[in-house]
């Protein structure tokens, strides 16, 4: 395996874990008192947080949220496994594994973009961001590298 197919996996292994870092994390929006996740919200009570999942009585624009991320995930996943073709021997058929890659990777990372142009635009300047919300919109741009490397794979 050469050593750009090693940087490019690397970079779609780390875009893939920082997303389900910030998918699974509580701190999307915070302030001194609270804070809010995709999936649960935690107030402070004395030194403890007390947390309560949202269940599927949020507004609509988590459900938009949670279903592009989790879409974004996917497509990462394929880029991830199409990457790591090479080292585990694993065969798309006649699909150009760097292809199929660079595609998902792109992919993934309009999903980002779009789960997080809709949070951004509904949360905007009614709360502070916390550092998920931060690490879900660094996704993007990685996901973006790791599909430009990918199509230099394939080119190669």
């Amino acid at each position: 395996m050469e050593p750009q197919q090693i940087g490019t996996l690397a970079c779609a292994c780390i875009s893939l874990l920082l997303l389900l870092i910030a998918l699974c994390s509580n701190n999307w929006l915070e302030n001194s008192f609270s804070h809010t996740g995709l999936w649960k919200s935690c107030v402070n009570v004395g030194m403890v947080y007390k947390c309560v999942a949202h269940g599927m009585n949020v507004k609509d624009y988590y459900h938009a949220t949670r279903t592009f991320m989790f879409l974004g995930m996917f497509a990462g996943a394929v880029s991830c496994i199409g990457l790591s073709g090479p080292i585990f021997g694993l065969q798309l058929g006649s699909l150009s594994k760097a292809k199929t890659a660079a595609i998902a990777s792109l992919l993934a990372a309009l999903f980002v973009m779009i789960a997080m142009a809709v949070f951004t635009g509904e949360t905007g300047g009614k709360a502070s961001y916390g550092w998920s919300f931060c690490v879900a919109w660094a996704t993007f741009p990685l996901f973006l590298i790791t599909g430009g490397l990918a199509f230099c794979l394939n080119a190669a």
